[in-house]
């Protein structure tokens, strides 16, 4: 009875451990997500909730508790999928830096994932200077999981500050709002009396939160405008505060009155013509030097950004020529995020600074051109390239990715094409992201060409991902036709080919792909079987009615 009982717990181990893995390989590839991939993109949301899904029944009720290894993971010292070499990657990646620990709780969401996945995305040097992994996760309030915690009163005692610290940041007024909450109805008794005079107007000494309540509630045009020039020499002679609170309150107030269609005429411009004057130059660079403090909270930064974004390309080429002298990374991500927020406004400026003769001055700009996203700016970042520098030209060719657009697409597919050793596995990828059917034809043509050596293997893999990213029907019988294929001859590579069809054919619903899926389903290679089961289960999602 003895060994059946230790029989049968030796099975649930194993089990349990094989299901610990296939969800170590699920975060792997949510962590090759983030890398390529904005937060909204469907490959992320999928690849968060497909991992959250496959840890939902380890971490039970009590958590799951992991310890990393240099060569490994380990679960109560068995170890966790030694068999795959990306588990043992995953595991390194991990050990340096600096995480030895982890313990998953039940309460991790597919935001606190994501979150994870970009922290420990980054690399070991910027972790230290932002005081470790663990701080920066508990710095974007993740409580779902803890690294390198042995004594679960402290981690209940950390949860429990990162949990208040929400409730406040929730409850607490929003600095975006109070201009529009010190003017509700029950203030307007405090208003001064429409019967005082302009003259004692001018005289009278008002604060810059009464200027702003009397400023919400002005009609008369005459009023409003020495409302207005009043609050312009008030804040101009008042020191900068810390957190510039006063002055974006005015800055947004000032903004919305100017675009608020019902409001008089003459008001919208004494407004806007307001707003430009209070946007001096020192007023940005106080705005600018208020961001970077790390005192503020994240509800102070965000009306920070909003009070930015009102001043518009002045404030975007002030960030950007602080962006191009900054030597701290973080500062420069939060300057780079910044302008992301800016948009179009940033543009001009950022295609100034293409050419700097710095690589890195020319690499970010093409970053965050990438990321906004105007397809008129990819007639500029194809000429990049071809630049003298191979992280500009990378960062090129996924910038090309992102925005997409017939001029993004010849671009890359011109390095498709030639097999350009550097930038064509980069591109394919690219390819992927913009999904257009117009990459199909050269995709296909790459992959099925003849090659009896496999001497353009990665290409060839690259080209799987491409077009189960794309997801056209019309790549369905080539991928079958190669998902069909078992030689002996470069078998292991052939193999790898044979499972990135079976992963490609998972992203296109087809009849042909479910019924080649299937007999892949009952190889004998445990690798493609596996993956083969998982195309048919994606498919049953889109398919249901079908399978």
């Amino acid at each position: 009875m003895h060994e059946n009982r230790d029989q049968h717990n030796g099975e649930v181990a194993g089990v349990r451990l094989d299901h610990t893995a296939i969800a170590l390989l699920a975060f792997g590839k949510l962590l090759k997500a983030v890398r390529f991939y904005p937060s909204c993109h469907p490959t992320v949301k999928d690849a968060c909730r497909e991992t959250l899904r496959l840890l939902a029944p380890l971490t039970g009720t009590r958590g799951l508790i992991l310890t990393v290894r240099k060569t490994g993971f380990f679960w109560q010292d068995e170890p966790v999928g030694g068999e795959f070499p990306g588990l043992r990657e995953l595991a390194f990646h991990f050990f340096s830096r600096l995480v030895h620990r982890l313990l998953l709780l039940p309460e991790l969401t597919e935001h606190e994932l994501e979150l994870f996945a970009r922290c420990a995305g980054q690399e070991p040097a910027e972790l230290k200077q932002a005081g470790g992994l663990q701080e920066l996760l508990l710095r974007h309030q993740v409580t779902g999981l803890f690294l390198n915690e042995i004594d679960l009163q402290s981690i209940e005692s950390q949860r429990q500050r990162v949990l208040n610290q929400k409730k406040i940041i929730d409850g607490e007024s929003s600095v975006l709002d109070s201009t529009v909450r010190d003017s509700s109805p029950d203030r307007t008794k405090d208003l001064l009396p429409p019967e005082i005079l302009l003259d004692n107007l001018a005289a009278l000494q008002l604060s810059p939160a009464e200027l702003l309540r009397q400023l919400e509630h002005e009609n008369s045009d005459q009023r409003y405008r020495l409302l207005c020039r009043k609050l312009l020499s008030t804040l101009g002679g008042n020191p900068y505060e810390p957190s510039m609170a006063t002055h974006c309150k005015a800055l947004l107030l000032l903004a919305r009155h100017g675009a608020q269609e019902h409001r008089d005429g003459s008001q919208r411009r004494t407004a806007l013509e307001t707003l430009n004057e209070l946007g001096s130059p020192e007023l940005i660079k106080a705005l600018i030097n208020a961001l970077c403090d790390n005192q503020h909270s994240r509800t102070v930064r965000a009306s920070l950004v909003a009070a930015l974004k009102e001043l518009q390309e002045k404030a975007a080429v002030a960030l950007v020529k602080r962006l191009a002298r900054e030597d701290n990374s973080q500062t420069r991500k939060l300057y780079s995020e910044t302008l992301v927020q800016l948009g179009n406004w940033a543009v001009a400026p950022l295609i100034e600074h293409l050419s700097d003769n710095r690589w890195y001055v020319t690499r970010n700009a093409v970053l965050i051109l990438g990321r906004i996203g105007n397809r008129k700016t990819a007639v500029h970042i194809r000429s990049y390239l071809d630049h003298r520098d191979h992280r500009v030209r990378q960062e090129a060719v996924r910038a090309l990715g992102r925005i997409g657009g017939p001029v993004a697409l010849k671009g890359l597919l011109r390095l498709v094409e030639s097999r350009d050793r550097e930038l064509c596995s980069a591109a394919m990828t690219a390819l992927g992201v913009m999904r257009d059917a117009a990459a199909v034809s050269p995709l296909l043509r790459l992959l099925c060409s003849f090659d009896p050596l496999l001497k353009n293997f990665e290409f060839k893999q690259g080209a799987l991902k491409a077009l189960g990213a794309i997801g056209d029907p019309t790549a369905v019988p080539p991928l079958v036709r190669i998902l069909k294929k078992s030689r002996f001859w470069r078998r292991g590579k052939r193999a790898a080919l044979r499972s990135g069809a079976a992963q490609a054919l998972g992203n296109i619903p087809s009849k042909e792909a479910v019924e080649a899926l299937e007999l892949a389903a009952k190889e004998d290679s445990p690798l493609l079987a596996h993956v083969a089961r998982e195309a048919l289960q994606k498919l049953a999602a889109r398919m249901p009615n079908e399978l």
